[in-house]
């Protein structure tokens, strides 16, 4: 072989000219001088770019695309060795023109070299395919031309070179400009090119054109950005056996754990114990793994123990070659609208119940309206044609009969006027009441006599100042024989009926006592409502009624403009306190 030329020794030489330091030159270009001649240019041109090819000849024999950038430009031992390994690289011309075509031919990396001042010396097909100039468009340019305005080309290029040319070796990503004015993101290495006496010739540029991948990075990081700043849905990734490996803010807003305390765990902690979480869990991800994904909603427990109603879906992550490398989970608080929900059908469970309640209501209401209407006539004709024996019966046995045919008219008559004071109160705009003076104490002792015929064996005890006022003499006389009646019936026998009442400067209060069981406290709350009967009575007994006494009684009082209350303990027995304003100006209406 014949002599090196300057540019070879420069190019093979380069990290041991003096004045630099050996270890920190991890590249180096090596040429070989060929047979005939050539121009000095195209000959720096050739063998520079064979020279990084044939250096890395055992990447390229395996791989041209997955060779790194900054492995193009390399060491003079690593070019011996593959010129050692591979004698038929060695310096001939022909060898040197496949490994000239052989580097022109790359596309995926940008390689050309650049004068001392950085205009364009070489171009490949890679060049030509990232930036999109031909060789003859670009060779000779400046290689600022690549740069975007907005970069500062006039101050960044000589920065560029200044680096490479005292440091051997300058890489940076960044933007870059097309020919047709696009631009990408490059990762670039440019490295100085030196003859043994240390004298920069030039250098090497490798671009690669990460714009795809800084996409892909970019989006990644959007995603992850918004997936972490989401509020309303936790979402976090579990790795295939079930154990939490990222967290949002949504999942600490929900499940209340910070990232630190729950990475690492299995989400089976999310479970209560008696849906079986062992089991459960592994069911989920093994039908989200076989399936693709798993929905389902379910109580969860938070960190402080408190319960959530969630909606969790679980999907599997696979990688391109179908491995499962984990899964996505993403869970939703719906408690409170799982709340809403409940809330909305007992809502409209209890309007169906009111509806019906109120549809029998009415329907009862109106069919005893029309029954005690109906009923009236008749037995007004019984009341008279009774009435009409009677006077002309000496009979004692047939007078009995008519007594007690009188007396069940009577009960009969009450019954009816039940009836029409129920509907009244209920379906018209209320009892009517007409006040007028009187005093009250006379009609209680009218009531008194009355029952003590009626029941000689029964003491009553009446205390009583006059009770003078504005009140409807027939109302309150229903009230107090209602009130009266109750006491005898239910009350103590061997125990004396208490009525006691006083007047004072604006109402008059009557209060009616009997000894013995006090009413059940959950009876109590239902006592005033209509069809409601004592324990004692019976439909076969003689004082049997509707269950309306105490209804339309506390109605009556109402419409005067008072109030009928109720005390039962079984110390003071039961008690029924009336308390009546003295003067009613106006009829008072429900």
């Amino acid at each position: 072989m014949g002599p090196r030329c300057p540019l070879a020794n420069a190019a093979a030489h380069s990290s041991e000219t003096p004045g630099h330091e050996h270890r920190r030159r991890r590249h180096r270009v090596c040429c070989r001088r060929p047979s005939v001649g050539a121009s000095g240019t195209q000959l720096f041109r050739k063998r520079v770019e064979a020279g990084r090819e044939l250096a890395g000849a055992s990447c390229i024999a395996t791989k041209l695309e997955r060779f790194p950038a900054d492995s193009i430009v390399v060491s003079s031992r690593r070019m011996a060795a593959a010129r050692r390994s591979h004698p038929e690289l060695g310096g001939s011309g022909a060898s040197e023109e496949r490994f000239r075509l052989l580097v022109e031919s790359v596309k995926d990396y940008a390689l050309f070299l650049l004068d001392p001042q950085g205009r364009v010396a070489s171009w490949n097909l890679g060049a030509e395919r990232i930036n999109g100039y031909r060789a003859d468009e670009i060779i000779g340019k400046h290689f600022s031309v690549f740069y975007p305005a907005e970069s500062e080309p006039e101050r960044i290029c000589p920065f560029e070179l200044e680096v490479a040319g005292r440091e051997g070796r300058f890489e940076t990503e960044g933007w870059r400009l097309r020919k047709d004015g696009s631009q990408l993101w490059a990762n670039v290495t440019i490295t100085a090119l030196r003859d043994p006496a240390g004298t920069l010739l030039g250098f090497a540029k490798v671009t690669q054109d990460l714009t795809a991948r800084r996409e892909a990075e970019e989006e990644a990081r959007r995603f992850r950005l918004l997936v972490e700043s989401v509020r309303d849905y936790a979402i976090f990734i579990l790795d295939p056996g079930g154990h939490v490996t990222t967290w949002n803010a949504g999942a600490e807003r929900i499940k209340g754990y910070r990232a630190k305390e729950i990475i690492g765990k299995h989400f089976s902690v999310f479970y209560p114990p008696e849906s079986e979480p062992q089991q459960l869990c592994a069911m989920e991800l093994e039908v989200a793994a076989r399936e693709g994904r798993f929905e389902a909603e379910g109580w969860r427990l938070r960190k402080d123990g408190t319960r959530l109603w969630a909606s969790v879906v679980i999907t599997a992550l696979r990688n391109p070659e179908g491995n499962l490398i984990g899964f996505a989970k993403v869970t939703r608080d719906l408690t409170a609208r799982r709340e809403a929900e409940v809330a909305q059908r007992e809502l409209a469970a209890k309007q169906a119940t009111l509806a019906e309640k109120e549809r029998i209501q009415e329907f009862q209401e109106r069919f005893l309206a029309i029954l005690g209407h109906d009923l009236r006539n008749p037995l007004a004709a019984l009341e008279m044609g009774a009435g009409i024996l009677r006077q002309r019966s000496s009979d004692p046995a047939s007078c009995r009969i008519l007594d007690r045919m009188d007396s069940s008219s009577r009960r009969m008559s009450r019954m009816i006027e039940q009836i029409l004071d129920l509907t009244r109160s209920r379906l018209a705009t209320g009892l009517e009441v007409y006040p007028r003076a009187m005093d009250l104490r006379d009609t209680i002792l009218s009531i008194i006599e009355e029952s003590r015929a009626a029941h000689p064996t029964s003491a009553i005890d009446f205390r009583c100042s006059p009770l003078t006022g504005n009140w409807d003499t027939d109302r309150l006389e229903q009230v107090f024989s209602n009130l009266i009646g109750n006491a005898i019936l239910y009350g103590e026998h061997s125990r004396p009926i208490t009525i006691e009442a006083c007047a004072e400067a604006e109402t008059v209060w009557v209060e009616v006592r009997n000894e013995g069981n006090p009413i059940p406290e959950e009876l109590q709350v239902s006592l005033f409502d209509p069809f409601r009967r004592g324990e004692r009575d019976s439909r076969t007994s003689k004082t049997a009624g509707l269950g309306l006494g105490l209804y339309i009684s506390r109605e009556i009082v109402r419409a005067h403009g008072g109030t009928l209350e109720l005390e039962s303990n079984s110390i003071q027995g039961t008690t029924f306190r009336v308390v009546l304003p003295r003067a009613v100006s106006v009829r008072l209406t429900e």
